[in-house]
């Protein structure tokens, strides 16, 4: 088939092609709701090279081809619709996160400049206010999305460091004692250990080095220590150094832990620091009304300087979608302190979105927020939550009445079962339950091993994951409103107990 710019018929086209698409779509779904089917059909690369043509051709291949294309994309795909995907922080999307998708082709909208995209830009604003509401900022809150939870991070700490010491912005990072008269010492970031490896990226993107990325200890359920904060504040003053950000985690990417934001917050306002908080994973969990009622997980929301948080993650909405949010005037105090004069692009409306970040085109990711707010109610995202967390809970107490299993941290913090799993036959290889150096290397090795047969069986895909000073031990993720604790996790244990390996060739 050859483009043709002169081809009028475009609609009709699109109309051929969507028929085409919509069986496969629906079937494709369908398929992803029985568990009983794989979730995924396993190859290695090698093997996927030999099935599918990845060869791009010099004419046009024409409808058929590409939809033998399509069809191939979709048998040897992960089928994210199956509720035994439980490998990742997001899961399948919904019917309304399609139909948002497809809103988005079909505008093909840049939301940089509010004349190029009126009423989506005004979607954006408001669902960051709505949002932001939910955490307390108050009447001026509000935000912008970024291209991911990494990229609202270090927007935030563009932000902060912009804020605070704007002469950066146009003389470059010169602090003390390379200058000895600057305002500001070398800029330390203090994180816990336990948070993402955004924040390390984002220090290195900036200049500031990964080496002045303080790491701060954390308890025993993976919470920031605000004691340990504190002194490795003063000792950083002490070296004449300046910590200018403090990130709080709402929702950890391991265990899934809550750092307590009112008390980071107040130490980081009497230090003169920046308070982020990274709640891409945990953040949606706001949604919740018996969450805010019951817990202490957004305890001091309102008194952080921004507030990342990822609605593709645990409310199902499309990949991808982030905000940051901040009380302090919204979209507005990020236009303020980041942009640069580009009177070609923008031309002094404050609803010029993309002057708040630090790219230029930007994808209007926030209309899949605002359709599915619309489409279930701010109810209906936090029953979603519940289900996850009540769901999450049961197989927690199934895990820790099995024998053979054993809990990473008992209770888990939030959605993440996190355990070990021990065969009969090797028990006394790991040293019963004893965490030695012998039981920390062949544990690791057992969790691989199965994880391994699992996910290439295609039956489930799960995680796993180490911890300072922990073997490697399954990371199961609860978030899909159609997991069945009977039918898809207590299964999930019977698989793992029944994977075939010869231990001896193991260890």
């Amino acid at each position: 088939m050859v483009f043709s710019e002169t081809k009028t018929d475009i609609a009709g086209e699109l109309d051929n092609l969507l028929t085409r698409l919509q069986k496969l779509v629906v079937n494709y779904v369908k398929e992803g709701q029985n568990s009983d089917n794989k979730v995924v059909r396993y190859h290695s690369p090698e093997d996927l090279y030999k099935l599918i043509d990845f060869e791009l051709p010099e004419e046009g291949a024409g409808v058929e081809d590409t939809f033998d294309l399509i069809k191939e994309t979709l048998k040897y795909s992960v089928n994210g619709w199956n509720p035994r995907f439980l490998d990742k922080l997001y899961g399948g999307t919904n019917p309304i996160g399609v139909i948002s998708e497809l809103l988005l082709a079909v505008l093909n909208s840049n939301s940089h400049v509010y004349h190029c995209s009126p009423v989506l830009s005004l979607m954006e604003i408001e669902v960051t206010k709505a949002t932001a509401n939910l955490l307390n900022m108050g009447k001026q809150s509000g935000g912008v999305l970024c291209p991911g939870g990494s990229a609202s991070n270090l927007l935030a700490m563009v932000t902060a460091r912009n804020k605070l010491y704007p002469t950066i912005k146009s003389k470059g990072y010169l602090p003390r004692p390379c200058d000895a008269n600057s305002e500001y010492g070398v800029l330390k970031i203090f994180t816990s250990t336990h948070s993402h490896y955004s924040i390390d990226q984002a220090a290195q993107v900036l200049g500031l080095g990964l080496d002045n990325v303080v790491k701060v200890p954390t308890d025993e359920y993976g919470r920031m220590r605000v004691d340990e904060l504190e002194r490795l504040l003063e000792e950083s003053l002490a070296r004449d150094e300046t910590p200018f950000f403090i990130n709080a985690t709402s929702g950890t990417t391991v265990m899934g832990a809550f750092d307590p934001l009112d008390k980071i917050a107040k130490i980081a306002k009497k230090y003169n620091c920046w308070c982020h908080a990274d709640g891409s994973w945990g953040g949606s969990a706001v949604f919740s009304d018996q969450v805010r009622k019951t817990k202490n997980w957004f305890h001091g929301s309102e008194l952080v300087d921004s507030f990342t948080m990822n609605p593709h993650k645990l409310l199902g909405v499309p990949l991808q979608c982030s905000m940051l949010l901040t009380p302090h005037n919204g979209h507005i105090m990020f236009a303020q302190v980041n942009s640069l004069k580009a009177d070609y692009l923008f031309h002094g409306n404050p609803v010029d979105l993309g002057a708040a970040t630090i790219g230029c085109g930007r994808r209007p990711d926030a209309v899949k927020v605002f359709l599915a707010w619309k489409y279930y109610g701010k109810q209906g995202l936090g029953q979603r939550v519940d289900r996850a967390l009540s769901s999450a809970s049961e197989f927690m107490d199934i895990v820790r009445q099995r024998p053979g299993f054993m809990l990473v941290k008992d209770p888990c913090p939030f959605l993440q079962v996190c355990f070990w799993y021990v065969p009969d036959a090797i028990k006394e290889k790991v040293d019963s339950w004893k965490l030695d150096g012998t039981y920390q290397v062949n544990m690791a090795k057992v969790t691989r091993v199965i994880q391994q047969n699992i996910n290439h069986s295609g039956a489930f895909l799960v995680d796993h994951a180490p911890l300072p000073g922990l073997p490697d031990f399954f990371r199961v993720v609860i978030n899909a409103p159609t997991i069945s604790v009977d039918r898809d996790l207590v299964i999930l244990l019977d698989t793992i107990e029944s994977v075939s390996v010869d231990w001896n060739d193991v260890f």
